[in-house]
């Protein structure tokens, strides 16, 4: 269908992007805002507070409380959850495309943490179910919880309509309220045809870097990339061609094109406050970048003369020298950090794979299937400080992220997202996605 009207042309083009985030979407009126933080969860009169335990050995399975529609998904994955909630402590915080929910995780309360400022383009329809990523919380001792909300205001008079961006920040402490940047979006998103796509990719200190890009490979080097300034409230750069894909110390690490016709990239680093290019590798073609821990990002590629030669490196973030090449018995490229001090990789090919490396140097440290052992892989569904979580045709299970050897205690489920309080998993009985109290 071909639309005329600019204005008509970039709503339509945001409104599919959201309906394919969010696998439904439409215009209903605004709920009323709510800026103040979510208050604390009083909980029952003369009940103890939680206990905290930190990695959890096992999970209450019996003692599940089930999410809010809004934060359902049947198509939980690894790494990551592929759900559009992160957990904080004792709530789990939950992306929609019109507001973030706050859910208390021992109950299953749900209080609206901010809303869109400008009038959303789409809402979440109910029933369906939610593709959008994760707020990203950043660290420290007053974190925040970030995310981004695709809005339009409406032509006034001479005032033309305007499609643009608010990058919104949630303190997690009691009282405090949000606050909201709002930005105008690039030249390129007004005439693309291709789905946009907005995420928060990570922060150090006070900076935070998000990414918008197009979601077609075929026009993948549309991106642009922003550092904000968390005290300020200012956009610090921005920079077109670049897909950030991990923040790690004062560096911000991607995807590097030359121009937007471009077949190639390359990785590449940037000083996290000014932007200036710290090193580039050399020109690639199908490159992917993903974040590996602390010290460590994970680049895969094929060369742009000969198709036939594959690269899976991991690399140092700081200088882009590549730490290890993986062979081809490691199988995969999904992976993720386990918050000590090991990268923890595992999918399916003919059969499940997990393997972990360390987070500095890149050694091995595991593998498994073992066939020497008589040990098979586990579907790896979560890591998190030193624990690998998964399951089996036995059932949920855990082993030691460095030695990869099996735990004595069963978790009683296999989560996709765990802190020191909850585990989020689907429920045996009708698959919804549910928090399931730690117990040891």
């Amino acid at each position: 269908m071909l639309v005329k009207s600019s204005h008509a042309r970039r709503c339509c083009v945001f409104a599919v992007v959201l309906a394919m985030a969010a696998a439904g979407c439409t215009k209903e009126p605004t709920p009323g805002r709510a800026d103040a933080a979510p208050q604390a969860s009083a909980g029952t009169p003369g009940k103890p507070p939680r206990a905290v335990h930190d990695p959890p050995a096992r999970f209450d399975a019996g003692a599940g409380v089930l999410m809010p529609q809004e934060a359902r998904s049947r198509r939980l994955t690894w790494p990551g959850g592929g759900t559009p909630v992160a957990l904080h402590k004792q709530r789990a915080y939950v992306a929609l495309p019109d507001r973030v929910l706050a859910v208390d995780t021992a109950n299953g309360a749900a209080t609206t943490a901010v809303t869109a400022e400008a009038e959303p383009l789409v809402k979440l329809t109910p029933n369906l179910e939610n593709g959008l990523p994760a707020p990203f919380i950043t660290d420290g001792e007053s974190p925040l919880v970030l995310t981004t909300f695709f809005v339009h205001q409406p032509g006034v008079g001479t005032q033309a309509p305007r499609v643009f961006l608010e990058f919104t920040a949630i303190p997690t402490a009691t009282g405090a309220a949000p606050w909201r940047l709002p930005l105008e979006l690039p030249e390129w998103t007004k005439e693309s045809r291709s789905p946009i796509a907005s995420s928060v990719v990570g922060a150090s200190g006070k900076v935070a870097v998000f990414t918008l890009s197009s979601t077609q490979s075929t026009v993948s080097s549309f991106a642009t990339t922003y550092a904000v300034d968390l005290d300020s409230h200012r956009v610090l750069w921005t920079k077109d061609l670049f897909r950030a894909a991990a923040v790690t110390g004062g560096i911000v690490t991607g995807e590097k094109w030359d121009r937007a016709d471009s077949d190639y990239s390359a990785v590449a680093g940037y000083d996290l406050a000014t932007a200036a290019e710290k090193w580039r590798a050399e020109d690639r073609i199908n490159l992917q970048v993903t974040p590996a821990g602390p010290h460590l990002i994970l680049a895969t590629a094929k060369n742009k003369s000969d198709f036939r030669i594959q690269y899976r490196q991991f690399l140092d973030p700081a200088t882009g020298k590549v730490k290890r090449d993986l062979p081809d018995d490691l199988p995969g490229s999904d992976c993720a950090h386990d918050g000590a001090s090991t990268v923890v990789c595992a999918g399916r090919g003919i059969e499940s794979y997990a393997w972990a490396v360390d987070d500095t140097s890149g050694a091995v440290r595991w593998q498994l299937p073992d066939k020497n052992a008589g040990r098979i892989a586990p579907q790896v569904t979560a890591v998190w400080h030193g624990r690998v979580y998964g399951k089996t045709a036995d059932g949920p299970l855990a082993l030691d992220a460095r030695t990869g050897a099996d735990l004595p205690t069963r978790p009683g489920i296999a989560p996709y997202l765990v802190n020191e309080y909850t585990g989020l998993a689907l429920s045996e009985s009708d698959d919804a996605l549910t928090a399931y109290p730690t117990n040891g």
